[in-house]
């Protein structure tokens, strides 16, 4: 994924970016991946413009965005038997936690 400056979104003192390389739903490359490099881009961007550059912001903001993402593919994916057999048996020993 590589930042790239768009094309007719010049404003005075402030550079848009249109990010190349990252796939529309689908396509093949993993959310995990796509989290690699978008903290690789924003550690980049962030070296070359600053910590407290709008661009740095943004591009961390897009990091935030994806592990967002993520957090909620986790919570949709199917429970394992063990955690089913869990939650329908609240009260098995199984299913108990203990704090120490």
């Amino acid at each position: 994924m590589t930042p790239v400056v768009a094309d007719g979104l010049q404003k005075p003192g402030i550079q848009f970016y249109r990010w190349v390389g990252i796939p529309s739903r689908g396509e093949g490359i993993s959310l995990e991946a796509q989290i690699d490099e978008a903290i690789a881009s924003a550690r980049a961007i962030t070296a070359t413009k600053g910590e407290t550059s709008r661009e740095s912001a943004v591009a961390w903001d897009i990091v935030e965005e994806l592990l967002s993402a993520a957090a909620h593919k986790r919570e949709k994916e199917p429970k394992n038997a063990f955690a089913r057999y869990c939650e329908e048996n609240p009260s098995s020993s199984e299913a108990l936690m203990y704090d120490l």
